[in-house]
């Protein structure tokens, strides 16, 4: 695997991994904490998404920089290999306080839907049918 095929899977995995962590944890946390817990998770999640999308392409370019190129260095060509990793972050970022915004508006949703039919009174039908 050299460094073109690395930085298209990183480009991917930048892209959709914050969303996709942010989604399950929402969902976990509707399920086990309730709708108290889904305001500090929409405030930490926009957070934590405009972080990631600032610092993770740029960490992960600290961590496995490109490779050396003698031509490129010496000024007579455009070196922008690693610019997809901070686009990947970029986008995961947008992504994530989408897939934040989405996961709250589902729990809420999904909980006044609850509470809407809850709070329903019976119709006639199930009165005349015993229920």
């Amino acid at each position: 695997m050299d460094y073109n095929d690395f930085e298209l899977a990183a480009f991917w995995v930048l892209c959709i991994g914050a969303a996709l962590i942010l989604v399950v944890t929402g969902s976990l946390l509707h399920r086990h904490r309730g709708s108290k817990a889904m305001g500090w998770f929409l405030f930490l999640g926009i957070i934590g998404s405009m972080i990631y999308g600032y610092f993770a392409g740029i960490l992960l370019i600290a961590a496995v920089p490109p490779p050396y190129v003698p031509g490129l260095s010496e000024g007579r060509g455009l070196d922008l290999r690693g610019m997809a990793l901070v686009l990947g972050s970029w986008c995961g970022g947008v992504l994530g306080v989408l897939a934040t915004i989405l996961t709250c508006a589902v729990s809420k949703a999904t909980r006044w839907n609850k509470h809407r039919k809850s709070i329903r009174p019976p119709t006639e039908h199930s009165q005349a049918s015993g229920g």
